[in-house]
């Protein structure tokens, strides 16, 4: 997981100082490390609207600080592994930070474990998918293809279609035309692997006589690619480590020992 830690030994080279400021150190270290790792943690916020392309809030918040206290005197700056919204920002960060495979998302994982994403591939946006404002694949129609090709897990079991469902969205409505999806794990023709999108033009009694328009890509199938290091974690906490600590510390010292007068 990607994480920097900002330490002190300051204490130690104070010993020489009175008793009354000298108990102050550890309480205004402790302060000064913890805004100094919050410094750094604005500092990579910054770094990434510059280097990536429209990141999303969730990346943005993606990262945490843990704050330093008397008798523990580092503070951290890391990147969050909370699984609740999805994928942890730490496995697809992690290597814009230090390099390597990019990680699969849940619901590549979903497909990959009803055999309908081959492995060692992930899939990517085709031409008829619809994007958020951020470039991604919008939830609601991950959401839809997961439930129509019946990849929700055991957890998720009552989120995938009915044969019903299926057959109504099919066959459309009033002023809807109907619409199915398929999947594509080799290439046929000029068509990649991939799922598609079939829009019906044509309407019988019976789904089987449909007539389709040509299929439509929402996800293509490419090879799992390897990431350079994009964004330079590290560094960006180690500059403002050196250039911000000893200013900060010099302001938590005089205030600590201004309050215990």
């Amino acid at each position: 997981m990607a994480g920097f830690e900002i330490k002190s030994n300051i204490a130690d080279s104070l010993g020489f100082m009175g008793t009354l400021f000298y108990n102050q150190i550890p309480y205004a270290t402790a302060r000064a490390l913890t805004k100094t790792a919050q410094l750094a943690q604005q500092a990579i916020r910054a770094e990434m609207e510059a280097r990536f392309d429209r990141p999303t809030p969730y990346t943005l918040n993606s990262t945490y600080v843990k704050s330093a206290t008397k008798t523990d005197l580092v503070a951290r700056v890391w990147i969050k592994d909370d699984t609740s919204k999805g994928t942890p920002a730490s496995k697809y960060i992690g290597p814009e930070v230090y390099g390597g495979e990019r990680s699969m998302k849940r619901f590549e994982r979903a497909l990959q474990a009803r055999g309908l994403l081959p492995p060692g591939m992930v899939a990517v946006p085709g031409k008829a998918a619809t994007l958020d404002q951020y470039g991604n694949v919008s939830r609601g129609l991950i959401v839809e293809v997961l439930s129509y090709l019946q990849a929700f897990g055991e957890q998720g079991y009552r989120a995938n279609m009915s044969e019903r469902r299926r057959d109504r969205m099919v066959r459309g409505g009033k002023g809807a035309r109907g619409y199915s999806y398929f999947v594509l794990l080799k290439r046929e023709g000029k068509l990649l692997p991939g799922i598609y999108k079939r829009i019906a033009y044509g309407r019988d009694s019976r789904i089987e006589h449909l007539a389709y328009s040509a299929a439509k890509p929402v996800f293509i199938f490419v090879k799992q690619p390897t990431y350079k290091p994009r964004l330079p974690f590290d560094d960006v906490a180690r500059r403002v480590a050196e250039a911000q600590f000893e200013g900060v510390f010099r302001r938590a010292f005089e205030e600590a020992v201004e309050t215990a007068r």
